[in-house]
């Protein structure tokens, strides 16, 4: 009960000095004076601040690799003006293929890439733990995005690696990627893929597409769900659920078919296969219907 108590303490003070603090801000100018207040005092975060972009154009690429603290985001040409949508960037923003844009709060240091023979390299930010007291209030906070935007050709490898981000490929083919997160979702549409691996600690994994060759996902805890262009006939799978239910087509993995430790499911099919593995999570496998 103490213990209860204890926390329930905690938390009103927190609000308690979250609500001053807000206050003060509004009363020494509005927005502006929570931006003084932040400055002021490193133990106190007001926002990422406004939208900024930076745009690189006419790089020459066929592989990418992408590190550090920000989302992802790679494109093909269908995908364009569907991101720039998404993004809000109609007035900041007109993409050429083989470009690519930093997205970021205007109070955040800009993510960084370079372009190292025919790989392009994406540099995010480092992930900065906050201990202070969070007067950002806005719904939709500028988290830094790294978005590329690929000319119309079948790219090599594609590498990506990182503390926390959301990984979005779409309208692209690629011989390999491999995707490494501790924390993230990860989603695919309408892509030609020869080959992936995903490792991930926490989060969701969608794929869609024409999935060829080995496709190996590992999660610690997320739900997978693959929709491929191809009848599920043509795939040898193994998904394995320590926790959670799994589907593959129109049929529902049950107790009879229930393994040491949650669920398990072995189809023999033809060479492209499907390793999918989570610990917590559901695991489905569909056929797009065309």
């Amino acid at each position: 009960m103490k213990k209860l108590m204890t926390f329930f303490i905690s938390c009103a003070a927190v609000f308690l000095i979250g609500l001053i603090m807000f206050i003060v801000g509004v009363n020494t100018g509005g927005v502006d004076g929570l931006h003084a207040v932040a400055e002021d005092h490193d133990w106190v975060n007001d926002g990422p601040g406004a939208l900024a972009t930076v745009e690189v154009g006419d790089l020459d690429f066929d592989s990418i690799e992408a590190t550090g603290v920000a989302d992802v985001v790679i494109v093909g040409e269908n995908s364009y003006d569907q991101v720039i949508r998404d993004y809000h960037l109609e007035t900041a923003v007109d993409p050429e293929p083989g470009s690519v844009v930093m997205v970021h709060g205007s109070n955040m240091e800009a993510p960084a890439s370079e372009l190292d023979g025919k790989t392009l390299k994406l540099f995010g930010g480092s992930q900065q733990d906050f201990n202070g007291i969070n007067l950002d209030f806005s719904s939709d906070p500028v988290y830094p995005t790294m978005i590329v935007f690929c000319p119309d050709k079948q790219l090599d490898q594609i590498k990506i690696s990182s503390q926390f981000s959301d990984v979005t490929l779409q309208d692209i083919s690629f011989n390999q990627a491999d995707i490494a997160l501790n924390f993230g979702d990860i989603e695919t549409k309408n892509i030609e893929s020869k080959g992936m691996t995903i490792v991930s600690d926490e989060g969701d994994v969608e794929l869609s597409g024409e999935l060829r060759g080995k496709t190996s996902i590992t999660l610690e805890m997320g739900d997978i769900e693959i929709d491929t262009k191809d009848t599920l006939k043509k795939y040898t799978i193994k998904a394995q659920s320590d926790a959670g239910d799994i589907v593959i087509g129109k049929k529902e993995i049950v107790d009879d078919a229930h393994a040491e430790e949650g669920y398990l499911y072995t189809q023999n099919g033809g060479d492209d296969t499907l390793i999918l593995e989570t610990k917590t999570g559901d695991i489905e496998v569909h056929q797009i219907e065309q």
